[in-house]
C-alpha cells in the first residue's frame, strides 16, 4: 500500500537519527500509486531483511493459512467443499459457472448458512470481488445485499442519492481522505440517522446523514455523500490493510482480466475466522496460475546502489 509520494513523504518527516521499521507482505496487492516500495528494498539488497516464514502453533491447522501458501507457490489450494458440518476455516461453494447463480449462492450463505456457524450476517461478514462491474461485481452485489440485510421499512429512513438508495443501518466505505472530519480512505461506517437543516443561503432544506465510525458519529452534507459507498460487498483492493471475521470471495470468469494469486491471496487472507469461496475451478485455477504482473518503473533500487532500474514484481514473488 505504500507507494513512491507516501513514502518519500514518510522518509522526510523522519529525524536522521531515527530507525524506520516497515512490516509488509510483498505476496498481496501492490500499491495503487506508483512504485512497489517494500519490493524495491528487498530487491535492492541495502536493507536489513527478516523474512518470517514458520507458521506458529495456533495457525497450523487453520486452512485458511495454509490455502495461503499453497496460493503463493502456485498450487491449487485446498479447499473444503462446504457442508451442514464444516471442519476446516476456508470452504468452497460451488456457485456454477453462471455469475447468477454466484449471486444466489451469496444470498443463500449470508441468510441460512452463516448464522447456523454464529456469526452476524449484517456485522461479521463482508464479501470481497475482484472488480466493480459485473453481475458478481460490487455494484449489483451491493444492491441485493442492501435488500437483503438492510431491506426497506416504515422505521428506517432512506435518501435517494443519484438513483442509489441510501437507508439507515447500511454499511458505508469511505472513499477518499477526509481530514477535516478525520475519516480516510476504506474507513467503514454504518448510516446511523438524517436529519433536515434550514440552508438560510437558499432559503431551502438540505439533509445531514450520521455516520457511525467505530463509536465516532460523524455529520455529513448531502453534497459530500460522494464521499460514501455502499460497503456490503468491497473490492479486494479496498480490502488491504483490513480484515473482518467472515469473508466471502466470488470468483468467476466474468472477471478473468483481473484474476491473479495476488488478488486471490489478499481476498483470503483478510479473513480472520472463516473463508468461503465462490465460483468455478476454473476461475480458481486461473487465478491462481496468473503470476504474471506489470513492471513498475522506479529509480529507487538504483538510488540505494543497485543496478536494476525497474522492480519486475513477478521475479520478486520467487
Amino acid at each position: 500500500m505504500l507507494d513512491l509520494f507516501l513514502a518519500n513523504s514518510l522518509i522526510k518527516a523522519i529525524r536522521t537519527d531515527a530507525h524506520l521499521l516497515i512490516v509488509g507482505d510483498i505476496d498481496q496487492l501492490p500499491s495503487v500509486g506508483p512504485g512497489s516500495v517494500l519490493g524495491d528494498l528487498i530487491k535492492s539488497g541495502r536493507i536489513p531483511v527478516v523474512s518470517l516464514t514458520q507458521v506458529f502453533r495456533q495457525a497450523q491447522s487453520s486452512g485458511i493459512i495454509r490455502a495461503a501458501h499453497q496460493i503463493n507457490r502456485g498450487q491449487y489450494p485446498t479447499l473444503e467443499p462446504i457442508s451442514d458440518a464444516p471442519v476446516s476455516d476456508c470452504l468452497w461453494h460451488n456457485g456454477g459457472f453462471e455469475p447468477e447463480h454466484g449471486v444466489q449462492t451469496i444470498c443463500e450463505l449470508i441468510r441460512d448458512f452463516i448464522p447456523s456457524l454464529g456469526f452476524n450476517p449484517i456485522t461479521d461478514v463482508q464479501v470481497l470481488c475482484p472488480m466493480t462491474r459485473g453481475v458478481v461485481g460490487t455494484r449489483n452485489l451491493n444492491q441485493v445485499l442492501q435488500e437483503l440485510l438492510n431491506p426497506p421499512a416504515p422505521e428506517k429512513a432512506q435518501i435517494n442519492r443519484g438513483g442509489d438508495i441510501l437507508r439507515v443501518g447500511d454499511r458505508v466505505i469511505q472513499l477518499k481522505n477526509d481530514y477535516e472530519r478525520e475519516v480516510f480512505n476504506g474507513d467503514l461506517g454504518v448510516v446511523g440517522s438524517f436529519a433536515e437543516r434550514l440552508c438560510k443561503r437558499i432559503d431551502s432544506t438540505e439533509h445531514e446523514v450520521m455516520i457511525q465510525f467505530e463509536g465516532r458519529e460523524v455529520i455529513y452534507d448531502y453534497a459530500d455523500l460522494n464521499e460514501l459507498g455502499l460497503a456490503w460487498s468491497i473490492s479486494i483492493h479496498k480490502s488491504q490493510g483490513s480484515e473482518y471475521p467472515v469473508v466471502i470471495l466470488p470468483l468467476y470468469m466474468q472477471h478473468y482480466l483481473l484474476l491473479s494469486r495476488n488478488l486471490v491471496y489478499t481476498g483470503l487472507t483478510r479473513a480472520k475466522k472463516l473463508a468461503i469461496v465462490v465460483g468455478s475451478n476454473k476461475a480458481i485455477g486461473l487465478a491462481v496460475r496468473q503470476d504474471r504482473m506489470g513492471k513498475r518503473y522506479t529509480r529507487l533500487p538504483a538510488r540505494l546502489g543497485g543496478n536494476t532500474l525497474f522492480y519486475d514484481t513477478q521475479a520478486s514473488t520467487k
